[in-house]
């Protein structure tokens, strides 16, 4: 059974709903492009694990990132590792940037 709400965010609510998506955009793209840069450079892969223990220091190096819920963040970063994960099990296509 699922339910289905509609939500009537005020004005600042959608802009704050809004600001956070185009920021959790900006770190799948940054995480996605660390990931091949590490893998070019280095021939390293990098795990959701390691991208994870990194978002406290990622939060402290840019602090509009403060305002989005830590939660929000690793959902981020895990839909970029199962994107991976069914590219190298073969279900899907190489994981694209995110474009706003």
């Amino acid at each position: 059974m699922t339910f289905q709400f509609r939500l009537y965010p005020t004005p600042e609510q959608e802009q704050f709903m809004n600001r956070t998506l185009e920021l959790c955009r900006k770190l799948y793209n940054r995480a996605k492009e660390q990931r091949e840069s590490a893998y070019k450079q280095e021939g390293k892969t990098i795990t959701y694990a390691v991208q994870q223990n990194e978002l406290p220091a990622f939060k402290k190096e840019f602090p509009e990132y403060k305002n989005v819920h830590s939660q929000v963040l690793q959902d981020c970063l895990q839909r970029l590792d199962d994107a991976y994960q069914r590219f190298f099990r073969g279900e899907a296509g190489y994981p694209p940037l995110q474009v706003g």
